[in-house]
């Protein structure tokens, strides 16, 4: 009976941001949540088979490229991942997120067998981490803010100012820049680079003063024409990297990384409950709030906000 499942890009991509979150966590936490629940699943294999595994990763790039070697990628990448559990736990996720990238690229890798069974087995074991991450990520945050400089607190909270004439010509020149990117992108029906292209302008330019908006929506609604859920696959990208950026501000201690991806994602999504994510940075903007109105800081924020 053939398989009927498949892991989402949604999935593949949140997979993707944990996975690196846990290296910031430290080795016990990647041991925890990715190397034991693989281990004890069996998916170490047995004996070294002496094969390098940049090569193999290399080779196999080149195959993703051939229809005919598609239904390979899958078992493939489930033997780099056994070999790289021998070798380190960097090599571990290095071959993880390889894999998690093959099923965003390819519809037959994420409906394979081996790639349901492993973002099955990694969703179980790291709904916990998630849910304590969050919790921490709040509790470091709040403290963050707490001991940050007020002048740290206004640069963050600060949109972008388009003061200068060099600096929208160059807005400008992004966005034409964006349209060749997208349609060279388009003509090999390489969507996934078409998310990528998207979702990085629209998170480093949707808060200034010229950003290109009717553009972008055009270029959104064309490509969701041509493939069903790529909006929908968008959102929920630019919801998943700005989570990752807070959280990983958070556990580095870069209270401006932080505050200035809480600012863009509220921008971007405006108060939009149906979001990823919406509900673990609406509780950490309002903890962001209570605290600049515990110092005091309204009038300064609107006064910066307003070219102060």
């Amino acid at each position: 009976m053939p398989n009927t499942l498949k892991v989402t890009v949604t999935s593949a991509q949140e997979l993707i941001k944990d996975i690196r979150l846990l290296a910031t966590c430290g080795r016990s936490s990647f041991r925890k949540y990715l190397y034991e629940p693989l281990f004890e699943s069996g998916w170490q294999v047995e004996q070294s088979s002496g094969q390098n595994r940049r090569k193999l990763i290399e080779r196999l790039k080149k195959d993703s490229a051939d229809p005919a070697f598609l239904q390979t990628i899958a078992p493939r990448c489930k033997k780099i991942i056994g070999i790289s559990m021998k070798e380190s736990l960097a090599s571990l996720g290095e071959s993880s997120i390889f894999f998690l990238e093959r099923m965003q690229m390819h519809i037959v890798v994420a409906s394979s067998i081996e790639a349901v069974e492993f973002a099955d087995l990694l969703n179980r074991h790291f709904a916990e981490f998630r849910k304590d991450n969050s919790e921490r990520s709040e509790e470091l945050f709040i403290e963050a803010v707490l001991e940050a400089d007020p002048d740290d607190i206004k640069s963050a909270y600060a949109p972008v100012k388009l003061g200068d004439l060099n600096e929208k010509i160059k807005l400008d020149n992004e966005i034409q820049r964006l349209y060749e990117n997208i349609r060279i992108a388009s003509q090999y029906y390489n969507i996934p680079k078409c998310r990528k292209l998207l979702s990085s302008y629209i998170i480093r330019y949707s808060d200034s003063e010229d950003y290109a908006r009717d553009d972008v929506e055009k270029l959104i609604k064309a490509l969701n024409s041509r493939e069903h859920g790529f909006e929908d696959d968008l959102k929920n990208t630019i919801a998943i990297d700005l989570y990752y950026r807070i959280t990983h501000g958070v556990l580095k201690g870069d209270i401006y990384s932080t505050i200035t991806s809480i600012r863009k994602y509220g921008y971007i999504f405006e108060g939009d409950s149906s979001a990823k994510y919406f509900y673990d940075i609406d509780r950490l903007e309002r903890a962001f709030y209570k605290i600049i109105s515990d110092k005091d800081l309204w009038d300064d924020l609107k006064h910066k906000r307003n070219g102060g």
